[in-house]
């Protein structure tokens, strides 16, 4: 039906992608729906703004082909990742994923009126190379109008749509929660079936979901909707826990009286969950301000760990106990219906305050497991520090280890959030590794350090069976040679590169990881076989290296290593014309000034510099002409401006010094003129003068300039022939870039 297209908005200068709608497969009957629905997912995509939705850049039309201009998304989609792990991915990492699709899913079922995604499915979803989830293909999306009984068209995936999408009633809300609960089922499980609806008995396909996720999956695709979840909200709420209090054993509380029974089952466990303030968290999420304030006071008056449980159990017993003949019974355990009553004034119980205060500050959660980390910087997870209201406290945050990234460094306030994390570049083989994120209060707060335990597997691919991998993987992606591949176009024009393939629509390659990643190991030998606990503390974290292995460059040091490759090249290029006019000079002198032969040694600079940054790092064919004729023509422009500020500025020939100057700023000016940003500029701005003149006047204006830029490079020597040489090679360069760019101009508009 189409294909999309990675592309290049020069007026932006950003990468966008074009997905292109062709009408010459589609069946003659179904053409006006298959317009209809494209229509409508621009219109859509148009208004809509989100963090996970991709951006709406703009739509046209031409001879019966459609295209979509929107945000290009560097990534997977969930089912290309999928297929590649080749096994279920862990829960932790699904309800990841999760949250950040109920929030997209409750912003379109939040506007007026609602929209209905209708496709949710993993193919649908990308993750981007930060982590972020983007939901894409709007196609058969729809406005939900409550006046109407049905749908008009039969749409879906099979497997993933729900009954109601396929018969006669109408699809809502409750539509997309179905599509995504059985979204994430596949995640978790590696399995789907097209035929059949509904999920009942999802652990026993992975006895590893939890119980909780696996009911609310189940209730999110029963057969009818008015079985499921009324929200995205509330699917969101089941399946992620929120307002339940779980201990280590998996035991939950859902209600305070519940949190209570637990408490005094697990007296040492609750004491550590109230003097980190997990429980005052828990008690403020779910509305209960009267228990959290009386957890707040004795977290910060008691310091002894079981008195202060003690006390809290007995308080909050009675406060339930008030609350439970005072109010209806939406407050108790067993949440049954119940009228609300007048209720008498609830006090809280008296009790007697220590001697010892403890510390304001609550910090949650107090582990940070990643998971699974591959190459490159983790998606971040997040530390919530929280200041009791009318208390003020402050203090540092900082990582005892290099591999972990913060995004704050001090605390101060009511509540403060830490993006926390992974640059994995900075680790050194596969193996599961262990650091602390400290908290620390300033001088005069009685709290000590709080530590964050941050937990993560590193993934490395071996490259011993495929010795091209290691160079492949997206987190050493060069973006210099990124850059490079991208495509110079005419001015306001977007220019589209050959269509992606099926597996790789809207992405760039991204190399194929093995089946079964395994920690690289080495091998000197048959060693001698360790003790059981050492194996077992090898297993677990990583082995040193035994020499230096020094770590791979950052992305930026590549890119300048290049610039300086490209730099160099250019510099020992441009001075190969110094030294092979040098014995031709008829008066056998160098050729320096005041020697004439000086201007022609310069003006051989202009394309020989060009040459040596092109050879330093060859772009390809066509790209190559285009970086040849802004390189050309940036080097004699500052070699001309140059030239003649000498001249102007300094009188004194200075020989040795002024031609290691012009030397320095020839290659330099081939260098940036032959960058991707600075060669796309340069066109454009040269496009966007021939778009407003005639093309006869756009060349007079080239061999003017041209002509002029080479006589600047021949100020203050005799007029001779090779006045009339450099005259010659500024002309050839203006006006070979002038061509060149009205070529590109009528490849765009025939």
């Amino acid at each position: 039906m189409g294909a999309v297209y990675q592309a290049k908005d020069l007026k932006r200068q950003t990468t966008c992608a074009i997905k292109e709608m062709s009408l010459s497969m589609v069946p003659p009957e179904e053409r006006s729906q298959a317009i209809q629905n494209f229509k409508i997912e621009a219109d859509i995509l148009r208004k809509l703004n989100h963090p996970y939705l991709p951006s709406f850049h703009g739509f046209f039309a031409e001879r019966q082909r459609y295209f979509l201009v929107m945000e290009f998304i560097d990534g997977l989609t969930l089912e290309e990742m999928l297929e590649r792990e080749g096994r279920p991915f862990p829960e932790r990492r699904v309800l990841g994923w999760a949250r950040q699709l109920c929030d997209v899913l409750q912003y379109l079922h939040d506007q007026q009126p609602p929209i209905i995604f209708r496709d949710m499915k993993p193919g649908n979803v990308m993750r981007t190379r930060d982590g972020r989830i983007k939901l894409i293909d709007f196609g058969i999306a729809r406005i939900f109008r409550p006046m109407i009984s049905q749908d008009t068209q039969i749409l879906g995936t099979p497997g993933f749509a729900p009954p109601e999408q396929y018969g006669k009633a109408q699809t809502d809300e409750r539509s997309d929660i179905y599509s995504l609960a059985m979204t994430l089922f596949q995640l978790l499980t590696n399995t789907l079936s097209e035929t059949g609806f509904g999920l009942e008995d999802v652990r026993a396909i992975n006895p590893h979901i939890s119980p909780m996720v696996a009911r609310a999956l189940e209730k999110a695709t029963a057969m009818r909707p008015e079985d499921r979840y009324d929200s995205v909200v509330a699917f969101r709420r089941a399946l992620l826990g929120e307002g339940t209090f779980v201990f280590e054993n998996g035991d939950q509380a859902t209600t305070p009286d519940e949190l209570a029974d637990l408490c005094a089952r697990y007296p040492e466990e609750a004491s550590d969950y109230l003097f980190d303030g997990e429980i005052e968290l828990w008690l403020h999420e779910i509305g209960e301000v009267e228990l959290e304030r009386v957890a707040r006071q004795i977290r910060m008056m008691i310091n002894d760990p079981a008195e202060a449980l003690e006390q809290f159990l007995l308080i909050m017993d009675e406060l339930v106990e008030a609350h439970q003949h005072g109010y209806s019974a939406t407050h108790t355990s067993h949440g049954q219906a119940g009228t609300a009553t007048p209720a008498r004034p609830v006090t809280t119980p008296h009790w007697q305050p220590p001697r010892k205060p403890t510390s304001p500050v609550q910090v949650s959660p107090r582990t940070l497991d990643f998971g699974q980390v591959y190459p490159g910087i983790s998606a971040p997870m997040a530390i919530t520090i929280r200041v009791a209201p009318g208390l003020a406290c402050s203090g540092d945050i900082y990582a005892n280890e290099s591999w972990i990234l913060l995004d704050e460094t001090r605390f101060d306030g009511e509540e403060t959030y830490v993006n926390v994390r992974i640059n994995s570049t900075k680790l050194q083989g596969s193996a599961h590794y262990t650091g602390t994120v400290v908290i620390s209060p300033d001088e005069g707060n009685t709290r000590k350090d709080i530590i964050v335990t941050v937990e993560a597997d590193i993934i490395v691919f071996s490259d011993s069976s495929n010795p091209q991998v290691h160079s492949k993987l997206p987190a050493v992606a060069d973006d210099f040679d990124e850059e490079e591949d991208e495509d110079a176009l005419t001015e306001g024009a977007l220019l589209a590169v050959p269509p992606l393939s099926q597996a790789q629509v809207m992405v760039e390659p991204v190399p194929e990881p093995p089946q079964s990643v395994e920690p690289a190991k080495k091998t000197t030998g048959k060693p001698a076989a360790a003790p059981p606990a050492d194996q077992a503390q090898s297993s677990k974290y990583a082995k040193g290296s035994g020499g230096w292995d020094p770590l791979p460059p950052a992305v930026r040091q590549k890119r300048w290593f290049q610039y300086g490759r490209t730099f160099i090249a250019a510099l020992m290029t441009a001075s190969l014309v110094y030294t092979l006019l040098a014995p031709l000079s008829p008066s056998h002198t160098a050729p320096l000034p005041p020697d004439p032969w000086f201007v022609l040694v310069l003006a051989g600079m202009v394309p020989v510099a060009t040459l040596g940054t092109l050879i330093a790092k060859w772009p390809g064919k066509s790209e190559a002409i285009n970086r040849a004729c802004t390189g050309m023509g940036g080097t004699l422009f500052t070699l001309a401006i140059a030239r003649f500020a000498w001249q102007l500025l300094i009188h004194e020939s200075l020989a040795p010094l002024q031609f290691f100057l012009l030397l320095l700023i020839a290659a330099s000016s081939a260098t940036a003129g032959t960058a991707p940003a600075i060669s796309d500029q340069i066109i454009y701005g040269v496009s966007w003068v021939l778009a407003r003149t005639r093309r006869r006047l756009g060349l007079t204006l080239a061999v003017i300039v041209g002509a002029s830029l080479g006589y600047l490079l021949t100020v203050g020597f005799a007029i001779s022939w090779l006045t009339l040489c450099s005259l010659v090679i500024g002309i050839a360069t203006t006006a070979g870039l002038v061509w060149r760019i009205d070529q590109l101009m009528k490849q765009m508009y025939p």
